[in-house]
């Protein structure tokens, strides 16, 4: 059976994509890209899964094994070519010891995400994971609002009963306590792609005006005071509640879906650049080659007799827009002439 059956593309869905992986490559600058750093971080994760969840109906007639190969084929592969790829270049640079290099490989056995020999790649056997985790609930029921309430009652379990955070503190192999904590973001994906697709509150409408700019503004709270407006405005009105967990947790909720139904706005007016959705639909290598890009540049530049320096977050910004590039050319060769695992699809 062919799993990868052909699928309808939509551009400002690949222009999403685009707009996560700059907030990655961006992000992951720390604390040279100023406020822009606690700021992507807010949803830059969540936004793919939950671009991942627009095309994740499960057919009936797929057996967990074709699906499991399936999805393997797709993302564990990249992901353990990729961070072996890495480890090489890594190594080649540092010089480090048999003794490390054996911990580094355990490490991208294990897939978990913190270790420093997964770096960044931790995104793609996670979201295998959800995949695997959305799948086996299919089984028990195809209705997709029930099983965003299970991914919903995930969430709160992975928050409360498991004694360490999953989304800064995650633990377990392939990043499955991490992947029950972020599975919401897909299943919501799913049961709202054709409203955003569709409707004209995402549209060049009174409707649309309006919500364009209450997001517009809880966006720019969130930019600009690295700080939530939901958890002000409680602040101001009721601030006993902020003491509940449960406020938190509907917080980073809401905060996080906010932010990436923005950025669905800022994805339908850029989709009509050819290089915005071609970097959206190569995210996958452009994920995977973002350590090395990032390791190489500043070795040319330095090769060069110039000093690399990030010297404000405007600068960031260009650097991150620079590595995008070089990693998107890398990958496009990667899929015309190496193709397997490189493949754009």
């Amino acid at each position: 059976m062919n799993l990868t059956s052909i699928k309808p593309r939509y551009d400002w869905v690949d222009a999403m994509k685009f707009l996560g992986i700059s907030a990655i490559y961006l992000g992951h600058l720390g604390a040279f890209a100023g406020k822009l750093y606690p700021f992507v971080f807010s949803f830059h994760v969540p936004l793919f899964f939950f671009a991942a969840g627009f095309f994740s109906k499960h057919k009936s007639k797929v057996n967990f094994i074709q699906f499991v190969v399936s999805k393997g084929q797709r993302l564990l592969l990249p992901y353990f070519v990729f961070a072996f790829m890495t480890l090489i270049i890594s190594s080649l640079g540092a010089g480090i010891s048999f003794g490390a290099l054996k911990q580094s490989v355990i490490e991208i056995i294990f897939g978990i995400r913190n270790a420093p020999a997964v770096g960044s790649l931790w995104f793609i056997n996670c979201l295998f994971t959800i995949f695997i985790i959305d799948f086996i609930f299919s089984r028990i029921t195809s209705n997709p609002v029930v099983l965003l309430i299970i991914s919903l009652i995930a969430y709160v379990l992975s928050q409360t009963v498991l004694g360490h955070n999953p989304l800064v503190d995650p633990k377990w192999i392939f990043n499955v306590d991490s992947a029950l904590a972020y599975w919401w973001s897909l299943a919501a994906g799913r049961c709202l792609f054709n409203t955003l697709q569709n409707s004209k509150a995402f549209s060049k409408s009174v409707s649309g005006a309006v919500l364009f700019t209450v997001l517009a503004i809880i966006t720019a709270y969130q930019l600009f005071n690295s700080s939530s407006l939901f958890l002000a405005v409680l602040q101001k009105i009721q601030p006993s509640l902020l003491s509940y967990a449960a406020i938190g947790m509907f917080n980073n909720i809401f905060t996080t879906l906010s932010l990436i139904l923005m950025c669905v706005f800022i994805a339908k007016g850029i989709c009509e650049s050819n290089y915005v959705v071609s970097v959206g639909k190569n995210t996958l290598n452009i994920c995977g080659l973002e350590y090395i890009t990032k390791a190489l540049i500043p070795l040319f530049i330095g090769l060069l007799g110039l000093q690399f320096t990030i010297p404000n977050p405007l600068a960031a910004v260009i650097y991150a827009c620079i590595c995008i590039y070089i990693a998107h050319r890398i990958g496009v060769w990667l899929s015309d002439i190496v193709r397997g695992p490189f493949v754009i699809k």
